[in-house]
């Protein structure tokens, strides 16, 4: 995992400083403690391939493919959103993830070659939240058109909860098995995250966050977003568009019970500063 870390490092690195890294010059403070509050609503759209398998006692009760297709088939209601609260150098934020969905296929048994449906229903909030404390900026070249970038660490949590249902059962009027459970942790998470205006209107960010060191059952935890954004008056409220790319990553496990997520994928998004 150390292997990630360096290589987000690196990302960062040549997205945001490039060939002209030899022209920063010195760090430029512009925000004071006295600077009032400024407020961030984002709301996006996260359209990922998401692979996730649960065991429970050495036996998986859950392996769905869950791409893009099955997500949207599957989807009963959903909310995307992040928030975000400034003032001076502290940033203070929350994104959320909530999905609903049901899921059923049929398929023939291993051994009997009888046919048998399988119905999965699930329910998952994830938020990821924290405090960040920004560095400096960093002018890139020299003029007014020259790419302003900032580098802001965090500390925070991952909250997550997965409430899953799965019933197998024969066709016909033969019992089947039902399995249920509820995976749920909140595990502590730092990261960083970068912010670059490339002029008045265009700008790109890049966050990365890693967790998990065993803390409520995590194992490891990572999630990584890139995206690039144009940024617009709507009325009198500044606005934005952005689109980019989303890589969670969960490797949990709890007694009997053992998941492994692994949800990548583009996202588009809207969003207003106050």
């Amino acid at each position: 995992m150390v292997h990630m870390a360096i290589a987000a490092l690196e990302v960062v690195t040549i997205f945001f400083f490039g060939a002209n890294l030899v022209q920063a010059s010195s760090p430029v403070d512009n925000r004071e403690g006295s600077d009032p509050w400024q407020f961030q609503v984002n709301l996006y759209g996260w359209l990922p391939d998401a692979p996730a398998t649960i065991n429970v006692n050495g036996q998986e009760v859950v392996d769905v493919p869950e791409d893009l297709d099955t997500i949207l088939d599957s989807l009963d209601s959903a909310a995307m959103f992040e928030l975000q609260a400034r003032k001076g150098k502290i940033t203070l934020f929350a994104n959320t993830v909530y999905y609903e969905g049901s899921y059923g296929e049929k398929f023939t048994g291993p051994i009997s070659s009888a046919a048998r449906n399988m119905s999965l229903e699930e329910e998952v909030f994830a938020i990821k939240y924290g405090v960040g404390y920004e560095l400096g900026s960093w002018d890139l070249g020299e003029g007014s058109n020259a790419t302003t970038v900032t580098l802001t660490p965090w500390a925070g949590a991952f909250f997550f909860k997965d409430n899953y249902s799965v019933i197998l059962k024969p066709t016909g009027e033969l019992p089947g098995t039902e399995l249920s459970g509820t995976v749920r942790y909140n595990t502590p998470m730092v990261g960083f995250a970068s912010h670059a205006e490339f002029s008045d209107r265009w700008f790109g960010d890049l966050s990365y966050g890693y967790g998990g060191w065993k803390v409520s059952n995590v194992d490891r935890t990572w999630d990584a977003i890139l995206n690039v954004g144009y940024r617009f008056k709507m009325g009198n409220i500044s606005s934005k568009v952005f689109a980019g790319y989303r890589y969670l990553y969960i490797d949990y496990q709890k007694g009997a019970t053992e998941l492994e997520l692994d949800a990548r994928g583009p996202y588009i998004g809207l969003g207003w500063d106050f």
